[in-house]
């Protein structure tokens, strides 16, 4: 979405970093914070560097879907390790060769620990290595911290590397994000009219998905490629977010959902910036959008 001044100051008051910071401890918007990332994605131990969790946008972390996580494998890309766990916690754009992230799990008993995730890409932005802080915390999922060996083909599909069975439902659902929202904007509060109907339409149709079998649905946020990356990924996992316990309120199992955003990745239409301004805001209005991806499995005996 365009740079607003006033949406990127409230922002900042969600603690969401959108630029980047200047001290060396930091992550740099394009840059990493481990030494000598090699082009095809290996880094010495001795070079891994995990940044100061207090410089994190959400420095508190999240509760990743185990499941989701456990499904990461070296060779995916960066949009399908969006859909998974959502976007990194630090102000790591598009283009860093890293990603770090503040993962909490909840333990037997009743404590929750908190542990720093990272992930190494190539210079084609495939994972290629994941690392752990402190290492025990590898024991929450299937992954271990050590190097994980490339597989020959990158893996391209996203629910399907979950689903041990065939889905009796498999839908696409293309909201658009200037219909649910107003402009720049993300909260519920900043929902239209025709945007909350759209949403309880939504909500009716998944609820009767239900109770035909397992659903899982992922919401992913999108934006248009104006205005800075970062900011643009933190404002579609908002309005992500922002769907998701909408679709909460209205009776949808919140342990069916994820939602992430993709910023401005996977683009539906191209424009040409030859065009006046307000021409190429409306030429790209279909990027700027919410999709939710839903399927649904018979249930397991």
């Amino acid at each position: 979405m365009i740079h607003n001044i006033q949406l990127k100051s409230s922002v900042r008051h969600l603690a969401i970093a959108l630029s980047c910071m200047s001290m060396l401890v930091s992550v740099g918007c394009t840059h990493t914070v481990s030494s000598n990332i090699s082009r095809d994605g290996h880094v010495a131990v001795s070079d891994l560097v995990f940044p100061d969790q207090n410089k994190a946008w959400r420095n508190q972390g999240t509760f990743p879907n185990r499941e989701n996580l456990s499904n990461i494998r070296a060779g995916m890309n960066k949009d399908v390790i969006y859909q998974l766990i959502g976007p990194p916690h630090f102000s790591e754009a598009q283009h860093a060769q890293e990603w770090d992230y503040i993962l909490n799990f909840n333990q037997t008993d009743g404590t929750v620990k908190t542990c720093q995730y990272k992930i190494i890409f190539d210079k084609d932005f495939y994972a290629q290595e994941f690392y752990w802080q402190p290492q025990d915390c590898a024991e929450f999922t299937e992954i271990q911290p050590q190097l994980i060996q490339v597989q020959e083909q990158p893996i391209q599909s996203n629910i399907s590397v979950l689903a041990p069975h065939t889905p009796i439902i498999n839908e696409r659902i293309n909201l658009s994000a200037d219909t649910l929202f107003q402009f720049n904007k993300w909260r519920t509060n900043d929902m239209t009219s025709q945007g909350r109907q759209s949403l309880d339409n939504l909500a009716t149709k998944l609820k009767h998905y239900q109770v035909q079998g397992d659903s899982r649905i992922i919401i992913t946020g999108y934006t248009d490629r104006l205005g800075d990356d970062v900011y643009n990924l933190n404002l579609s996992q908002l309005r992500a977010q922002t769907v998701r316990e909408y679709l909460i309120t209205q009776g949808i199992d919140p342990s069916s959902m994820v939602a992430s955003g993709a910023g401005e990745s996977q683009p539906v239409v191209h424009c040409s910036n030859t065009l006046s301004r307000q021409t190429l805001i409306n030429c790209l209005q279909p990027n700027r959008r919410v999709e939710v991806a839903v399927t649904v499995y018979t249930p397991q005996n």
